[in-house]
């Protein structure tokens, strides 16, 4: 696995490097017109509209502009998703906007927006929320700052504001006639893949495709529910990821299920899209314990009021953690606080330089930093790359406008046109919709009165630095930071697989496919990174794809549960696994989570079926809920907790098989 660790380009070379542009300005797909870009149409060039009638544009383009930042938000499918996903990063950018222009003119000035960058990089390891939420805190600001207006403190944020929840307000019109179909949708998708992953060539290069898409799609469910919070995904999702989590591990195995069951999964899928009640008649009897299972999982995901304790998973514990225990463990991860570090740097970077090149509109350059910096979405070169590519394309098309200009009515058109692009170019790639950006931007500094063609290559100048600044801020202060992050992703996975082992498995949503999941993501934005970062691309792969089957052999149902050869031996890989994931991941502490994945997969073979204590979380995961359980397995009476080490030391009882090499035991992991 050394390789893993110093495997990395000597040299940068243009057989690399051209790849790697052509991969990242390449259109991913076609644009999609929907009702985001209806929403955007109007929302955006309505304002503008209004306040050129009125004779104040500049109060109508901050309207605009406020609607703008809504616009960007609107990603979400479900409406309570939506609902979270839009209003917070609006409180938000108010109180970015309320900071900047109450120190504007004070000794504070030049250092509040790197403290905000601070901070929103902190925010951005939240989560997507947390990431648009951070990008619209410092959007607002900026733009309060960039264009400010007569009148009181408090008139451009509230004017934002107004913008920005007259598209929520959009957004949100449609829920009393469509409530809970994106719900069910999602639950549907869930069933159909679970279905389709239970077909006989599951266990082909068809089923891995499958049961990846199935993961996907789970995940992007789970994701919803633990955001928006709605009652119809709390209720289905525990018992979707245990028929999920089977079906993937059973047909990784080639073990056939009954045909009848993926037909009734369909037909139950059918019905919950159409928002109609399951079917009554009798599930498939099946002829074989792994029937058993599937239909008892497949129960619990259609009716699980019906099926309450069937699966050993409780109902809340499916949501990967509360909101406010995200927040916490954030503020407390130095990771975070890196984050933050590298967009504050940027940020002043980019200041400065705009600054000492006397630049027009010197903030331009900041907010090129604050769409670039979303290490979320993708590796940050690239995405400055694209940025530079998309605003070089959209500022040749505004000026192309702005040269034959007619009347404002004539850039209202161009407005409309460029503002619906917007969230149909989303899709296609960053650069186009950072193109449609510019020239919502061009256009609505004409309106405002600022004339738009001598302002086009300072505009592509701030671009270019901001775009610089985010880059190197990146690299100074982001080395391997992908890697480690798919490192953690695969030790979690291998820890909850260990996990789900354990004779009293823990009443927890153990989802190591999910996890998975996560880590493919993952994986792809690694292979998006520029060619000095990318490291041994395909040992990645290939470490993901042995993790993947390690996974499978785990959790899929042995014919003669009596024999504990299959656990013994399944354990000693998972957990010698998990020590090399720890390793590469390289942080202080990781022993202890391999010590996890040691103590809840050690047991005795003869009669005691037991866990040792769980040790210290201060490693990869920090699975707490999974080690609390852990530690209150019951023990037999007279039998210490050290004695169930036996096993995992190769001193197990009959079905043991020794280990090839000695296992390290920390001291957590052996104390009684």
């Amino acid at each position: 696995m050394s390789t893993l660790r110093h495997g990395r380009h000597r040299t940068l070379r243009s057989d690399l490097l051209l790849p790697w542009v052509r991969q990242t300005c390449a259109p991913r797909r076609r644009p999609a017109v929907s009702s985001a870009a209806w929403r955007s149409l109007l929302a955006v060039t309505a304002p503008a509209g209004l306040g050129l009638l009125a004779g104040r544009p500049a109060e109508g383009v901050m309207v605009a502009l406020g609607a703008l930042s809504a616009v960007l938000t609107d990603v979400a499918a479900a409406y309570r998703h939506r609902a979270v996903t839009m209003l917070l990063p609006q409180l938000l950018g108010v109180a970015g906007a309320f900071a900047t222009l109450t120190a504007e003119g004070g000794p504070v000035a030049p250092y509040v927006l790197p403290a905000l960058g601070v901070v929103a990089g902190a925010l951005a390891c939240l989560g997507p929320e947390g990431s648009l939420g951070a990008m619209i805190l410092l959007m607002d600001a900026e733009v309060a700052l960039d264009l400010p207006l007569p009148g009181p403190l408090w008139l451009p944020p509230a004017l934002m504001l107004l913008g920005g929840l007259s598209v929520v307000a959009l957004a949100l019109a449609g829920r009393p006639f469509f409530r809970g179909r994106a719900e069910r949708a999602l639950l549907a998708q869930c069933l159909t893949g679970c279905a389709a992953v239970l077909e006989p060539d599951a266990a082909g290069p068809a089923g891995t495709a499958r049961r990846r898409a199935l993961h996907d799609v789970l995940e992007r469910a789970r994701h919803t529910g633990a955001v928006g919070g709605g009652p119809l995904l709390a209720r289905h999702l525990p018992g979707l990821l245990v028929l999920a989590e089977t079906a993937s591990s059973a047909g990784a195995r080639g073990l056939s299920a009954d045909p009848a069951l993926a037909g009734r999964l369909r037909a139950e899928a059918e019905r919950v899209a159409a928002g109609r009640p399951a079917l009554d008649g009798p599930w498939p009897p099946g002829c074989g314990p792994l029937d058993v299972r599937l239909v008892r999982a497949a129960r619990a995901a259609v009716l699980p009021e019906a099926s309450a304790g069937a699966v050993p998973v409780t109902a809340g514990d499916w949501r990967a953690g509360r909101r406010w225990g995200a927040a916490r463990a954030a503020a407390r991860d130095p990771r975070s606080w890196l984050c933050g570090l590298r967009v504050g740097l940027a940020l002043l970077l980019a200041g400065a330089a705009a600054a000492y090149f006397d630049l027009p509109h010197p903030y331009w350059a900041v907010l090129n930093v604050t769409f670039v910096c979303r290490p979320d979405v993708g590796p940050v070169t690239g995405r400055a790359l694209e940025r530079f590519c998309g605003t070089a394309l959209g500022l040749l098309c505004s000026g192309l406008v702005l040269a034959c200009a007619g009347p404002d009515w004539a850039l209202l058109g161009v407005l409309a046109a460029a503002a619906g692009l917007v969230p149909a170019l989303s899709g296609t790639g960053y650069l186009y919709q950072a193109a449609a950006l510019a020239t919502v931007v061009m256009t609505v500094t004409q309106l405002a009165g600022d004339p738009g063609l001598p302002l086009l290559l300072p505009n592509l100048a701030s671009c270019a630095i901001g775009c610089l600044a985010a880059a190197a801020a990146c690299e100074l202060l982001g080395p391997r930071h992908r890697q480690l992050a798919l490192a953690r992703r695969l030790a979690v996975a291998v820890e909850q697989a260990t996990l789900a082992l354990t004779p009293h498995r823990p009443r927890t949503a153990l989802a190591p496919h999910l996890q998975l999941a996560l880590a493919r993501a993952e994986f792809e934005r690694v292979r998006r990174e520029p060619p000095w970062r990318r490291g041994a691309t395909e040992r990645w792969g290939a470490l993901i794809d042995e993790v993947e089957r390690a996974v499978d052999a785990a959790l899929a149902p042995v014919p003669a549960p009596a024999d504990h050869r299959h656990f013994d031996a399944t354990r000693h890989h998972l957990h010698r696994l998990a020590e090399r994931l720890h390793r590469l991941d390289g942080r202080e502490g990781a022993a202890g989570a391999a010590g996890a994945g040691r103590a809840a997969g050690a047991a005795t073979t003869e009669g005691y079926r037991s866990a040792a204590p769980a040790p210290r979380a201060s490693g990869v995961g920090r699975n707490a809920r999974a080690a609390q359980q852990l530690r209150d397995v019951p023990v037999p009476a007279g039998m210490p907790r050290t004695a169930v080490l036996g096993a995992a030391a190769g001193r197990g009882g009959p079905g043991a098989e020794p280990v090839s090499r000695p296992v390290r035991r920390s001291a957590a992991t052996c104390r009684p």
